[in-house]
């Protein structure tokens, strides 16, 4: 018993250093570059082709606003050539002084510079104010996405010099793809007969607002609905006309289902976070389509 107990430990140890070993390899600067969320990798991989692989820190299915990175996460962004933050979600204000301080060398570039934030309600308590934060979800609208793209590409031919000419070509490409999304948005919305939707976290405030939309959240101030709120989005909801709850994946359905079953809407599943930003967006109007209409 106790030989195998040694054998046991043994084993264990070398599998140890093994792996302590791996995570201390040194990588080249420059293998990879780093983004937060999977509609970033969208922006890069079109302008960058198949040139440099991307590092995605928040994976699919986990939230941007709560998701804590892995030790190795954290370690394999000193070998990034460059990491693009989208700017203010819940991750990057909770991570991002650890992130630097582990990477002092590493380059990071903000790719929300120059969009006009939407900002929430302030709270007061007592004999002082808590400013509302800024909403992060500015991939979520055509029109603020185009900044993003802007901010992004200016940031590759900063770290990809020698790329600079195929980068610009590509932009330009990606950008009437994301320019003529945009027109549609414009178009359609503007012909929806209702403008008001439930959803359960507001990730399309700023598509709400660029394109004349109503956004109505069942979460209520950042936190799980109360049966208060609830009863009242299911009082409104008759009188709003709505035709459809929206939720994202990585949600909880039950309060969005209590709410569909009074008012006998269906439960739409969409996803802001995914890789295809551009056929979800497509996907997303036609959806709002047949719930304004």
């Amino acid at each position: 018993m106790k030989y195998n107990q040694l054998n046991i430990i043994t084993a264990l140890s070398l599998i140890i250093t093994i792996l302590l070993g791996s995570c201390n390899t040194p990588t080249n600067k420059g293998d990879h570059i780093t983004v937060s969320i999977l509609p970033q990798k969208y922006l890069v991989d079109k302008l960058m082709g198949d040139s440099i692989s991307v590092n995605v820190l928040i994976p699919p299915g986990s939230s941007p606003a709560t998701y804590s990175p892995s030790p190795l996460q954290i370690k394999s962004l000193s070998s990034s050539k460059v990491y693009l933050r989208i700017g203010h979600i819940g991750f990057e204000q909770a991570w991002m002084d650890r992130i630097i301080d582990l990477n002092p060398n590493l380059k990071i570039s903000d790719t929300s510079t120059g969009i006009d934030f939407i900002r929430g309600e302030d709270h007061v308590h007592g004999d002082h104010v808590h400013k509302g934060g800024i909403d992060p979800h500015v991939w979520t609208s055509p029109k603020t996405m185009l900044q993003v793209l802007e901010n992004t590409t200016a940031a590759l031919i900063k770290s990809f010099p020698k790329q600079e000419a195929s980068i610009r070509k590509n932009n330009l490409e990606l950008k009437g793809t994301i320019q003529a999304i945009n027109e549609q948005y414009i178009q359609k919305c503007d012909s929806f007969k209702n403008k008001s939707f439930y959803i359960f976290h507001p990730a399309y405030t700023y598509l709400a607002q660029n394109y004349g939309l109503n956004q109505i959240s069942i979460e209520h101030k950042g936190k799980e609905p109360s049966a208060q709120w609830i009863k009242k989005l299911i009082d409104n909801g008759e009188q709003l006309n709505i035709k459809a709850i929206f939720i994202q994946e990585e949600f909880d359905k039950r309060n969005a289902e209590i709410i569909a079953s009074e008012l006998n809407v269906p439960v739409i599943q969409v996803n802001p976070l995914s890789l295809e930003w551009d056929s979800e967006m497509t996907d997303l109007l036609t959806k709002l389509e047949g719930a304004l209409n």
